[in-house]
């Protein structure tokens, strides 16, 4: 970047390094490489080319679900930076049992850390839906609640990324609420003009040939059934904490 990056804050409850950054003119989440947290899971030091990768994503499918993420060199060396997003929490809470708005979906009731009961719901909304639809493509590992945000203008995106496009199934997330229910035919459409796309992409820069063939594999499955992912048997469905 043209402008050198100054540090202005941290995101204290982050597992790896997430640091808020200015220039002269913008201001920027940056997760320098270097503050990757090793995971058993997924390769050391790949996580901010995910980050990057989700963005990448978006933009073949052209949703503008993930806020502009680009590599840069940063204070503490390369990493992702994203734009930052004045938003808030709106689509996904936690309720008490009877509470829960109307026509949101419910997805799983449980007992907090005090033992009472309480139910994980999310709005029954097109734009959030076409989030889960994503998160089932780019098999994201992490989506939690605090992870879609909504602006002042009352736009949905889709935060932290890292944790996606491994080649063993690990979808997790808060959004369950459309299990095998139809995928709308116009994201359909979409899905399907994608495919030509990804192999000639930054994608293949970003991701081993094992990513992408899984991607491509994904990619294939949510055209041919136009279904709504369920939870695999394998793998916790739910992230924790949900937000």
């Amino acid at each position: 970047m043209a402008n050198p990056l100054k540090i202005i804050g941290q995101m204290v409850n982050a597992s790896n390094s997430t640091l808020v950054v200015e220039d002269e003119a913008n201001r920027y989440i940056y997760k320098p490489e270097s503050g990757e947290r090793p995971l058993w899971d997924f390769p050391d030091g790949t996580l901010h080319k995910r980050e990057r990768a989700a963005f990448v994503m978006s933009e073949i499918l052209g949703w503008n679900l993930v806020p502009k993420t680009q590599l840069s060199e940063g204070p503490y060396g390369v990493g992702s930076l994203q734009n930052w997003l004045e938003a808030q929490v709106t689509v996904v809470d936690i309720f008490p049992p009877g509470e829960v708005p109307d026509k949101w979906l419910t997805v799983i009731t449980g007992l907090d850390e005090n033992g009472d009961e309480v139910t994980l719901a999310h709005a029954n909304e097109p734009r959030l839906k076409q989030i889960a639809v994503f998160d089932a493509l780019i098999n994201n590992a992490d989506r939690k609640a605090g992870h879609i945000l909504t602006d002042k203008d009352g736009n949905l995106f889709g935060i932290d990324h890292g944790l996606t496009f491994h080649d063993e199934d690990k979808l997790r997330t808060v959004l369950w609420g459309w299990i095998n229910e139809p995928i709308p035919e116009d994201l359909v459409s979409d899905l399907v003009a994608a495919a030509s796309k990804i192999p000639s992409s930054e994608l293949t820069q970003l991701l081993s040939e094992a990513e992408i063939s899984a991607l491509l594999e994904r990619l294939e499955s949510l055209i041919t059934t136009k279904k709504m992912p369920i939870p695999s048997p394998h793998w916790p469905a739910v992230p924790w904490p949900v937000f």
